[in-house]
């Protein structure tokens, strides 16, 4: 009963990323504005939002007649404007639309999502979707002529923008480690036990975990063949999940512990900011490693299996791991009496 406990508890805290649970206010970053973590926000008509209005996983609704001095960022949502932004209009990995009263005084642009712009909708600078180029950027203008296609020559296509491939990397590794801090700071003991384990017994645990990934698809087939077991595959599929976040994060405290131990100035930070800190460099540097042409998954990819391991060894950190390194007693040797 305690483990379901600590299973629903974790998840509870897991899915806290993509609920409302609070708005923190920035202090001088954004000269005012507002960051909200899985909520949504709405400037309704006569509201004016004086600062940059940063959001990640959540929804921004500016209404007509509502107005944001400042940019509009949103990472993973939907963003619908009615109304004015003095700024830019930044959409990674979500929506935008544009009704026909909106002007956004800046450029509007959207990694990883789409556009929507009504008739009417004023973008004073440019209108790019996913990076690649503006896009209707002048939609009661007169349409580009045709230009034929010349042959024998390839045509390239770069979806790759590394300005917005960074933003995007900053924000997840800053969702994780907030995610650290609230985790380990209701399961401190049990997190500490899945870095143990990783670092204690690497090759086993990674192997654990790479077996785990090759025979769990076997068994979630299986389930879902015999019809009746549908249900249990579901909730294996979402405890998989949990288990790599969590492994995740285990990493993260371990790497966290391991640096505050190196800086004498940061040996007495509290172990959830250890977690966050760990969590943070983790995800940028594994990240940023998997930029690497042809091997670069590799590097996460591992990480993760390591992880996954080292929660499956220690149950998702109810007991210590069950293999440790143990260095052996040494008797100390026969002494003869005088």
């Amino acid at each position: 009963m305690k483990t379901l406990s600590k299973f629903l508890i974790l998840l509870t805290l897991a899915a806290m990323l993509f609920v409302p649970f609070q708005a923190a206010r920035a202090s001088g970053l954004f000269d005012g504005g507002q960051v909200l973590f899985g909520s949504s926000y709405v400037v309704r008509e006569g509201e004016t939002l004086n600062g940059d209005l940063v959001i990640f996983g959540g929804s921004a609704n500016v209404e007509q007649g509502g107005k944001v001095n400042g940019a509009l960022i949103l990472f993973g949502g939907s963003v619908n404007v009615s109304g004015e932004i003095t700024g830019d209009v930044v959409v990674v990995g979500g929506s935008l639309n544009l009704t026909e009263t909106s002007h956004v005084y800046g450029s509007a642009v959207t990694v990883g999502g789409s556009v929507q712009r009504a008739v009417g909708a004023r973008v004073d600078g440019d209108l790019i979707e996913n990076a690649t180029g503006p896009v209707n950027v002048s939609p009661d203008g007169p349409a580009a002529p045709d230009v034929p296609n010349i042959p024998d020559v390839p045509e390239i296509n770069v979806n790759v923008n590394p300005l917005w491939e960074l933003v995007s990397l900053i924000g997840r590794a800053f969702a994780l480690s907030m995610l650290a801090l609230l985790i380990v700071l209701f399961l401190p003991e049990q997190t500490r036990r899945v870095g143990e384990a990783a670092a204690g017994q690497p090759l086993m645990v990674g192997g654990l975990g790479l077996l785990t990934v090759f025979v769990g698809p076997l068994a979630l087939l299986a389930m879902v063949v015999t019809i009746l077991l549908i249900p249990v595959a579901g909730l294996a599929l979402i405890l998989f999940g949990v288990a790599m976040v969590f492994g995740w994060l285990g990493l993260g405290l371990e790497i966290g512990l391991r640096f505050a131990r190196m800086v004498p100035s940061a040996a007495s930070i509290p172990m959830p900011m250890a977690a966050a800190i760990g969590t943070f460099l983790l995800t940028i540097v594994a990240n940023g490693v998997g930029w690497l042409p042809c091997v670069g998954w590799l590097a996460p990819f591992l990480l993760s299996m390591l992880g996954l391991g080292a929660v499956l060894m220690t149950r998702f950190g109810s007991r210590p791991a069950a293999l440790t390194a143990t260095t052996p007693a040494v008797e100390p040797a026969p002494v003869d009496a005088p």
